[in-house]
């Protein structure tokens, strides 16, 4: 394989047979190739997949979609049915909560054979150990079984292994969700350090926010296979509207839970100006709007990102704003603060809309405070001059033909 790829995948499918009854393994063992007591399962059916050196690869699709199926596969803890996998270079994963580890062995007795596995000697494995313990901030459970462990505790120690033995190939797959925020941060803050050193990331989220700000591509799975590949925006924009369109868009894996962790940042309110600052809910089309949030910043943190949402009645994204994308600096001290965005012109037709509120780390992955749907402003007009969402400035012309 070339050194310029850290994976490749040929023709790789995961079949797995689904048994109704514990009884039925027993009789399709015994029966002839005719008859069948199980049902079959392509996890994944004829993938083809490369992933050069220093890509950072953003994984999406809903659930069942063959995902984790995929990183397993690339991890080595599971085998493919059929197909081949090449990987160049030490993998490091983050997978399902807890994966890899032995409940009744401490956390010390943990690292010590996770690190094994990974491929380090006895040599190396004593020089890391104490990174690893004092990045996962668990020291004083170190010496006790996993089994007693918290999910965020098992969080800690699964992500201080996973990067602190210096692989060439880091897969996370949705455990980050878990966890306080201040560890995310931590986290987050080691995972840039290793993109900027050139090191292979495969990234799985729900969060298409997050995926959009930290991954260079994105590939779609869907039903077993690569659905579409590209561009981080065109691939997460296109599976979005994909969907909204879905009957099952509002299954609950699919939603993004709004997590409560006000320790770092809160957001206290939220208000509507018109040009004279005065605070109301009621504008006419075409005239000056101002959205005032209200924060605390509970602790330092650089590179804040805060951004703004605006949704119709029918949930129809209208438009996203944040300051990273206007290169807006906000405060990074503690303190109560006020974000004002003001548009100069509103030019939505009559209507309802609503309003997400949400603050970012620098990178956009963890969310610091998140409120949807936090308050909401009409749009009237007098007159009837158009229809749908918004009024397109325009003019029209005719002439006759020659």
């Amino acid at each position: 394989m070339s050194y310029d790829l850290a994976v490749k995948i040929t023709d790789v499918s995961k079949l797995y047979k689904l048994y109704d009854r514990p009884e039925d393994r027993l009789k399709q063992f015994f029966s002839s190739n005719k008859n069948k007591f199980n049902k079959e399962f392509w996890a994944l059916k004829n993938v083809d997949l490369t992933v050069n050196r220093g890509e950072t690869i953003g994984l999406i699709g809903k659930n069942g979609s063959g995902k984790s199926t995929l990183l397993q596969i690339i991890v080595g803890t599971l085998q493919p049915s059929s197909g081949s996998v090449d990987v160049n270079g030490r993998v490091s994963a983050l997978l399902e909560l807890g994966s890899g580890f032995n409940p009744d062995f401490t956390g010390r007795e943990n690292i010590i054979m996770n690190s094994a596995i990974l491929g380090l000697n006895a040599e190396e494995i004593k020089e890391k150990l104490p990174d690893i313990i004092s990045f996962s901030g668990i020291e004083k459970f170190i010496d006790q079984p996993v089994k007693s462990y918290s999910s965020g505790m098992f969080v800690r120690l699964a992500f201080a292994c996973a990067i602190n033995v210096n692989p060439d190939i880091l897969i996370i797959d949705e455990a980050l969700a878990v966890g306080d925020i201040q560890f995310q941060l931590k986290c987050i803050e080691k995972m840039k350090e290793f993109k900027k050193q050139g090191k292979t990331i495969i990234f799985v989220s729900h969060d298409l926010y997050s995926i959009k700000n930290f991954c260079d591509q994105a590939i779609w799975m869907m039903d077993g296979q690569i659905h579409m590949r590209g561009d981080v925006h065109s691939v997460s924009n296109s599976y979005e509207n994909f969907m909204k369109t879905s009957p099952s868009q509002h299954t609950e894996e699919e939603e993004i839970e709004e997590d409560q962790q006000d320790d770092v940042l809160k957001i206290n309110g939220m208000e509507f100006y018109d040009t004279q600052f005065s605070d109301k809910k009621r504008f006419n089309y075409g005239e000056k709007l101002s959205i005032v949030v209200n924060y605390t910043l509970k602790k330092k943190v650089e590179g804040i990102v805060g951004g703004i949402a605006l949704y119709d009645s029918q949930d129809n994204y209208i438009c996203g704003l944040n300051t990273k994308l206007d290169k807006f600096s906000l405060p990074s001290e503690p303190g109560d603060y006020q974000l004002a965005l003001h548009y100069e012109q509103m030019n939505l037709l009559p209507g309802s809309y609503f309003v997400d509120v949400g603050f970012f780390e620098s990178s956009g992955i963890v969310r610091l405070d998140y409120k949807k749907k936090m308050d909401f402003f009409t749009i009237s007009t007098s007159e009837y001059f158009a229809e749908g969402i918004t009024c397109i400035p325009h003019n029209w012309n005719s002439r006759k033909e020659a």
